[in-house]
């Protein structure tokens, strides 16, 4: 009886620590391709998720001109995270406001060991993008 008990607990314990998946509320309204149109062209992201995961798959296709670049964005309250890194991208938040995409941009700096340096007077850029028509 007691051998029962243990591995109930140890199971209860594994699916009580198991990432949870986001909700499907949340991937509707993020997933798909997003628009910013500039003076010139046209910047683009591609939100989407993948079954069981607990983070969204950000494409930062840009204007087209470089290759895309793939991040991970995790779920924080209401908006999506990209961490800093190195060498990679700055610190980044995502936020669906009233059918628009706003994402916030703080510049990462580095010093030469590979630290983050914070300067508090960063401020957030801020870009809205309107979900493309053809996605």
């Amino acid at each position: 009886m007691k051998q029962f008990i243990i591995i109930a607990l140890l199971l209860l314990a594994k699916f009580s620590f198991a990432q949870t998946a986001i909700p499907k509320n949340i991937q509707n309204t993020f997933a798909g391709v997003w628009e910013m149109k500039e003076k010139h062209s046209t910047n683009t992201v591609s939100i989407r998720f993948e079954p069981g995961k607990n983070y969204a798959i950000v494409k930062d296709i840009g204007n087209g001109m470089a290759p895309p670049r793939i991040l991970h964005a995790t779920l924080e309250g209401k908006r999506f995270v990209i961490p800093a890194q190195r060498e990679q991208n700055d610190y980044i938040e995502l936020e669906v406001i009233k059918g628009m995409l706003h994402l916030w941009l703080k510049p990462a700096n580095w010093d030469k060991n590979g630290n983050r340096i914070t300067n508090g007077d960063q401020k957030f850029r801020e870009s809205v993008f309107k979900r493309a028509e053809k996605w």
